[in-house]
Parts: structure tokens; sequence; C-alpha cells
């Protein structure tokens, strides 16, 4: 039998051939072929295919399908090309902060974060909503990363978008992305009428903003919306505004809520007003313990060396831990660095482990000599959460400490150890000014 018949016979016995066996993905070659089809619905589904491909090779022919005509592969195009998250891929992305659905939009502004930023891989849903929680300070780019200038041009933008959903998550991405270049927008965006932006907005300036650009905040303070209002007096905290001292003392002093109360005393006391210390030498007497811990802290940041011989008395006579510490954090602050102590052996405890992380962030540098020979302490958990400390403190002389650690015999030491070397060394070979 010939070949031609038998290949004849075959055809007749398989029938005809209709691409891959059922349930095998299409080849890559086909893939891009589908995403010049005249069908939309196999545009989407090929550009769909090739984000999850994760092959770089399909960021230039998707990135020419985001002016589709058709707004559903335009959304699904946006949606592969955050899933590859390429950097050849950030034009296209900002082309997109323009799209006119909604959708693809924010999904732009998504992508654009997770450009720089190391996702946690939830669900989708999940790690959106994660990304744009702006409750969560501790996301944001690392100091050593430089974002695009187009990045923020387009967040900029964005912040006039006429979606409420857009300028918000615009607002927050600008202050996970370390937008400085945009900050004269970020203020404007404090006068949105949609409270949920303007909170995102007093965020964003938290993160990216100095203390004299964060005078602004104080008229926030009598904002009609309790979240807004919430979110200034942590940025005023955070930036150190001081000029908002009188404000938030009157706004205290006034206050018949105890929850409101205590919240305005925290944040008058981690201003450093030296104008609020006699409101804090009054509570440092007070009734309720955590009005006597914030007045301690409040005198730590404001008071000078003449109170360290009454807190060394206070500090020996209390019982209560949580004074107890605020007192240690106190009398290091005030200049006494024997108090260290009590703070670092304090970061295994589960309940004051993270104030104790603060406190010693807070303090900063000057006590890095203090620290190193604590990173040959018996206790892992305390190696392991000063690697944490020194590499959040960003002083890459702490690098020659960390070392040893990296092989450490406690696996989680030796990771952590890795990590806070790396993190400095990055730091030191970052070009000045980021």
């Amino acid at each position: 039998m010939s070949r031609s018949v038998r290949a004849l016979a075959a055809a007749l016995l398989l029938g005809p051939w209709s691409g891959p066996a059922d349930g095998a993905p299409p080849p890559f070659e086909e893939l891009l072929a589908n995403l010049k089809s005249p069908n939309a619905k196999t545009r989407q589904a090929a550009a769909q295919a090739l984000g999850q491909s994760r092959r770089r090779e399909a960021v230039t022919p998707l990135a020419a399908m985001v002016r589709d005509p058709e707004p559903k592969v335009r959304l699904e195009v946006a949606r592969a090309l955050r899933e590859l998250r390429d950097p050849d891929a950030l034009p296209a992305i900002v082309t997109s902060l323009e799209d006119g659905d909604v959708r693809v939009r924010l999904e732009a502004i998504a992508a654009l974060v997770e450009l720089y930023v190391e996702p946690e891989r939830r669900t989708p849903v999940g790690r959106f909503l994660a990304f744009f929680s702006d409750d969560q300070p501790g996301t944001m780019v690392s100091p050593y990363v430089k974002v695009d200038a187009s990045v923020h041009r387009g967040l900029a933008t964005a912040l006039r978008d006429e979606e409420r959903d857009v300028r918000r998550e615009a607002a927050v991405a600008l202050g996970t992305l370390a937008g400085r270049p945009a900050i004269a927008d970020v203020v404007a965006a404090l006068d949105d009428p949609d409270a949920s932006v303007r909170g995102a907005s007093v965020t964003a300036l938290a993160r990216i903003g100095t203390a004299d650009e964060g005078k602004v905040l104080i008229p926030l303070l009598a904002d009609e919306s309790t979240d807004v209002r919430d979110r200034v007096m942590n940025a005023l905290a955070t930036l150190r505004v001081r000029e908002a001292g009188p404000a938030l003392r009157q706004m205290y002093e006034s206050s018949r809520q105890k929850e409101m109360s205590l919240r305005l005393l925290t944040c008058l006391s981690r201003l450093g007003d030296p104008n609020q210390a006699d409101l804090f030498r009054v509570l440092v007497q007070d009734p309720d313990p955590e009005h006597r811990r914030l007045a301690v802290e409040g005198l730590g940041r404001t008071a000078g060396p003449e109170l360290l011989s009454a807190f060394k008395k206070d500090f020996q006579r209390e019982r209560n831990e949580e004074l107890k510490l605020a007192y240690a954090f106190a009398l290091t602050r005030l200049g006494d660095r024997a108090f260290v102590d009590t703070v670092v052996l304090s970061l295994p405890s589960r309940t004051l482990g993270r104030r104790c992380e603060g406190y010693l962030i807070e303090i900063g540098r000057e006590v890095m000599s203090d620290l190193y020979p604590y990173l040959s302490d018996p206790d892992p958990s305390i190696r392991a959460a000063l690697c944490d400390i020194l590499a959040e403190m960003g002083d890459p002389d702490a690098v020659a400490h960390l070392t040893p650690l990296v092989g450490d015999p406690n696996a989680e030491v030796a990771d952590r150890a890795n990590r806070a070397v790396e993190h400095l060394r990055r730091l030191e070979q970052a070009p000045a000014g980021k």
C-alpha cells in the first residue's frame, strides 16, 4: 500500500483533525494568532491564556492590544499584563490608566503596584483588596526601587478621574509607590468631595510627605467623616506635625468620649510637641494606666535629661509591665542607653513585642551600637527580631554585624539575617537621592 493511500485510510478512520487534544492548551503561536481574530471572544480567551503562560514573549503582542475596540478584551489584556509583571509592559499599562472602561483603569492601577511591589499570593480578589487597603502602612515599595516617572504622572492624572474608586486607588497607589513627585496632586485631592478619596489621600501624604507639608492636614481634623479624621490624626502623628498640637489639645480637653480622648492623646504623645509636656506631666499621675503610658512616652519625646532621675525611680517602682516598658523607652530616648536592655529582652513577648520593635525603630540609628551585642543572645527570637529592626533602620554599617548570622544554627534567624543583609546592600548601592 502506498504512503498516500495509508494516509488517506488513517484520515478516514480518525475523522477530521480539529487541533490539539481536548483539554490541552493551544500552542503559544496559535494564541498569538488568536489575538488578531475578528472574534472578540477569541481575542479575549487568547489574552487570558497568554497571561497565564507567564512567557515574556507575550508582552509585546499583548501591549499592542490595549486599544482593542472591545472593552472585555482590553480588560483581559490588562489582567494578562498584570500577571506577567514584566517591566516592558509599563508603557501599555500606563496607557490603560486612561481607558474608557473603569474596570480597565482599576486593573491598570493594580498592575502598576504589583510591577514594583511583590504581592502576596492570595486569591485575585483578596490580593487586590489587600494591596489597596491603606490601613497597611507596611505595604510600600522598597526604597532602592526606582519607580518610572510615567507611573507617578499617570497616577497623578488618575487622582482627577471621574470615578471615585479610581481616584481612591490612585491615591493609595501613590502612597505605596513613593509618589513624592506627585505630592502637589495628593494635597489637592484632600479637597475631593468623596470621603474615601480624602481618606486615602491623607494616608498617602503620611507616607510621602514631610512635617511641613503635613500642616495642610490640620483643618481636616474637623472633617465630616470619622474615618478621615482618624486618618488625619494618624498622619499628623506619623509626620510629627507639631503645629497640630494646639488643635489636638483643644479637642482632647473638650472630648467627653473615652475612646476619642484616647485617640487624641495617642496622637499628641507621638507628635513630640514640647508645648504639650505640661499635659503629660499631669497625666503621668493619672489612675488610667493607658493614659499614664502615653504620658510617659510623650515625655520621652518632649522632655530633657532633667527627668532621668525621677523616671528611674518610677521605673523601679512600677509593677505594670506595659508601663515599665514605656519608662524604659522614655529613659532610652532621654539618653540612658542601659534601658535598651529592657526593651530588647521584651521583643519575644506576644503582647508587647511589636511595641518594642516600634520603640527601637523610632529611637533609630543612635542605639544601633547598643543593639549589636544582642545579636549573639541565646534566644533566637531576639536575634531574628533584631535582624528585621536593623534592616528597617537602613544603615549599611549593620551588614558586618548581621553577616555572621546568615550561618546561624536557627533557620529562621539565618533567613532573616540573609534578607536583612541583602536589603541593606541594595540600599547602599541605590543611586543618591533614592
